[in-house]
């Protein structure tokens, strides 16, 4: 019965960790670039059960598996692209293909889907925290307002080329998300050829209605396992108060 306690715990626990990773999607609804994630659950290895003493007192009998509760193995990215939102403002670039925008960050680089960039006081085209977009030749700029960019990344300025915008393909499970849309690869990653659209950004690919019944299928299982650990509690105070009686 004990074990029974602990089994509906780890059942509590998977299901809070998947009603944060669901309110997680649902407040990014809205960021340029976000990916939605899913949680996973993974079953604990079961328990054989034996009974001692059948039909002779040294007769072991089996009487099944036991489950011992679930728990969250990962976090899994949906890297499908979400809908390309056009705002005609020129800082706004959008990938649509795969792969991802480099920005320079103090920890290193970073890899993103989030097209919303700005120009700062030196013509520096950054995100909106300040990383520097990368090219092939380093961060990019000085740009003045009236840049282009072409479908493969070229930026051109007052008539002159300025670089080509870097964009790499990285794995899905690759990537170990950081803050809101900015990415960490735990593997090398690859060039790639880009293509790139001024003036849009990709929006958020959460899926609301999706989201909403998977909030719903959480709170059920979590009110599943709250009803189980309340049943067990209620038969142990019954079994101590009771039962000890007798």
């Amino acid at each position: 019965m004990i074990r029974g306690l602990y089994t509906s715990a780890t059942g509590l626990l998977a299901a809070q960790t998947q009603s944060e990773v669901v309110g997680d999607n649902v407040v990014n609804l809205k960021t340029s670039g976000y990916k939605e994630q899913t949680a996973s659950n993974i079953s604990f290895p079961s328990m054989l059960i034996q009974r001692m003493g059948g039909n002779e007192a040294s007769e072991v009998v089996e009487v099944g598996e036991m489950g011992r509760g679930v728990g969250v193995d990962r976090l899994a990215m949906s890297n499908v692209q979400g809908s390309l939102e056009t705002t005609d403002i020129n800082t706004d670039l959008a990938l649509t293909s795969p792969g991802y925008f480099v920005v320079q960050t103090p920890g290193g680089e970073r890899y993103t889907r989030n097209g919303h960039f700005q120009l700062d006081g030196d013509g520096m085209l950054r995100t909106a925290d300040g990383y520097s977009l990368q090219g092939e030749a380093g961060p990019i700029g000085p740009l003045s307002s009236e840049f282009s960019v072409s479908a493969d990344g070229t930026i051109m300025d007052q008539g002159q080329r300025v670089d080509q915008i870097r964009v790499v393909e990285i794995p899905v499970d690759a990537l170990q998300r950081e803050g809101q849309s900015l990415y960490i690869a735990n593997q090398p990653v690859q060039a790639a050829v880009g293509a790139v659209r001024q003036g849009a950004v990709e929006a958020s690919n959460v899926d609301l209605a999706g989201q909403m019944i998977q909030m719903m299928t959480v709170m059920k299982a979590y009110e599943a396992n709250q009803k189980i650990i309340q049943t067990q509690d209620e038969m142990l105070g019954k079994a101590v108060n009771e039962v000890g009686k007798i």
